[in-house]
């Protein structure tokens, strides 16, 4: 503060004058673009650099807002817009978590009607996450294989030269240690209106194009995805490559990715336009650059099946020693919402269901076999948990959201061939729950999903009495049992339970701002 205003006494007037430049100019309409755009990125740069410091509490006395959204709404400097919309992120994120009620730029962000601002916002959005998802594929491409292109790769495979050459390898994780690139960061402004404000859900909904619409002639709609198909998009490349070098920096994007995947499966409004067959035109493109390959998908399948995509490639491809708690959890509450939804809606959805409850049961074998070496903030029981209440939902809810008996088939059967690794949870939830205090909210959530787990350990027992009075030989016999029962007697043991609307676990994403402020400097001049 010294070296702003030479005496300390003399901040505030200094720091207050310094804030009221930036009001006047960035709200003057008829000063300069050029002038108007370089206070803009001086306002920018030291709101990345003071970061959380007091001086930053200087932009909360006078409120920025307005002139903000004019620069993004002016005609004249729309084209700024991805640097205002990330200044306004990071000044709603200035000590958030202590000083929310303070922060005018939070109320703000919840209050405004502006629908041309929210347009605006997505718009460069929309640009910024694209040019993300490119990085991306730049490194390797990992685009569906086409005729042509696989009819190529087998003539040259068949050349003298590479006769001996081995299988697809994934591409060295070193490759991506620097993504996603700087200007990611402005999924941050759209986790913040999706989260605060309940209209720029609309908003970022009307972007879709409608499955029978006719094709755009806007250079933008040919060039860019809409942004919530974008978030996808980046989403899944993000959480594939989380922790290829396990920097705080990857991780925290993760993070923010599946709290926004949370928020969108937790709308209602969102959920019912993402369970809707998708446009071809407007293909989703998910990340292919490490093995095992999801399955190539239908392109008019519903964006949904791209959302539990993104959470299958998290928990495939970040099981490690530096276990990612409450990530994880994130990821398990989504997958809870979107089967929660699904079964309310009763809406059968066409996705490769076996695809999900593999991880979700390598999540669980996982953590019983490396839980004394897993090095964690704590958590684990939580996770534990939350992963029992999904199998338990799944279990009970097969029939009215898995749309062929064939699924359902698969999805016993993955559950009963995974029993040892279900039933090690019992002991697991047991040795954890006498280290944690034994507070009421705790203790109801214990007794709750001990009769979760108990729901399941009584649908497993019975089909493994099945095949044991069979004689079973090999696993297509038992599949071959376990479908015939089902056909035979339904679904055993589809227990009623409470299923109340399930209490909503989105939460904002406040230690995220020191990565928005490292990335938002590097972009800045």
């Amino acid at each position: 503060m010294e070296t702003f205003a030479i005496r300390v006494n003399e901040a505030d007037s200094v720091f207050m004058e310094f804030v009221g430049m930036i009001a006047d100019v960035l709200g003057d309409d008829d000063a300069p673009e050029t002038l108007r755009h370089q206070v803009l990125q001086l306002a920018v740069v030291f709101t990345c650099s003071i970061s959380q410091l007091s001086p930053g509490a200087y932009l909360l006395r006078r409120d920025l807002f307005p002139c903000i959204a004019r620069v993004i709404t002016s005609p004249d400097t729309q084209r700024f817009t991805f640097e205002a919309s990330l200044l306004l992120s990071l000044l709603a994120n200035f000590h958030k978590s202590d000083a929310a009620k303070l922060n005018p730029y939070i109320q703000r962000i919840r209050d405004t009607q502006d629908i041309k601002l929210m347009c605006k916002i997505c718009w460069a959005a929309g640009f910024a996450l694209d040019a993300a998802v490119k990085a991306y594929q730049e490194i390797s491409d990992d685009s569906i294989p086409t005729f042509a292109k696989s009819f190529g790769a087998l003539l040259t495979s068949l050349r003298p030269d590479r006769a001996l050459a081995g299988q697809p390898l994934d591409p060295p994780r070193e490759l991506f240690k620097n993504q996603p690139i700087e200007a990611t960061v402005s999924l941050l402004s759209v986790f913040e209106f999706l989260y605060f404000n309940p209209l720029f859900a609309q908003v970022l909904l009307d972007m879709i194009p409608s499955p029978d619409s006719k094709p755009s002639d806007s250079k933008h709609s040919a060039r860019v995805s809409p942004l919530a198909y974008n978030i996808l998009s980046l989403s899944s490349y993000v959480l594939t490559h989380a922790s290829s070098s396990a920097s705080s920096r990857t991780l925290a994007y993760a993070n923010l990715s599946l709290n926004t995947l949370l928020v969108m499966s937790e709308n209602t409004r969102i959920m019912s336009v993402f369970c809707k067959p998708a446009s071809s035109k407007e293909a989703i493109r998910l990340c292919r650059q490490r093995l095992p390959l999801l399955p190539v998908p239908s392109p008019t399948r519903a964006p949904v099946c791209a959302l539990l995509d993104c959470c299958v490639l998290w928990l495939r491809h970040n099981l490690h020693k530096r276990f990612e708690v409450y990530t994880f959890t994130t990821c398990i509450w989504t997958c809870h919402r979107v089967i929660w939804y699904l079964q309310k809606e009763r809406m059968r959805l066409e996705y490769d269901w076996l695809e999900l409850w593999k991880a979700v049961v390598g999540l669980l074998g996982f953590i019983s076999g490396k839980l004394d070496s897993l090095i964690t903030t704590g958590g684990i029981e939580r996770l534990v948990q939350e992963t029992i209440r999904l199998l338990d939902l799944a279990l009970r809810r097969a029939d009215l959201f898995l749309p062929t008996p064939t699924a359902l088939h698969e999805f016993i059967y993955e559950v009963v061939r995974s029993s040892a690794v279900i039933r090690k949870q019992l002991l697991l939830l047991q040795s954890l729950g006498q280290s944690t205090s034994a507070d009421r909210g705790a203790s109801l959530r214990s007794d709750s999903v001990s009769k979760a787990l108990a729901r399941v350990l009584s649908t497993i027992a019975y089909y493994e009495g099945k095949l044991s009075s069979a004689g079973i030989h090999s696993a297509k016999d038992a599949f071959r049992i376990v479908s015939k029962d089902i056909e035979r007697n339904s679904l055993h043991d589809t227990h009623d339970a409470d299923d109340t609307d399930p209490p909503q676990h989105a939460e904002d994403v406040v230690s995220f701002i020191r990565i928005a402020c490292a990335d938002g400097l590097a972009l800045m001049p």
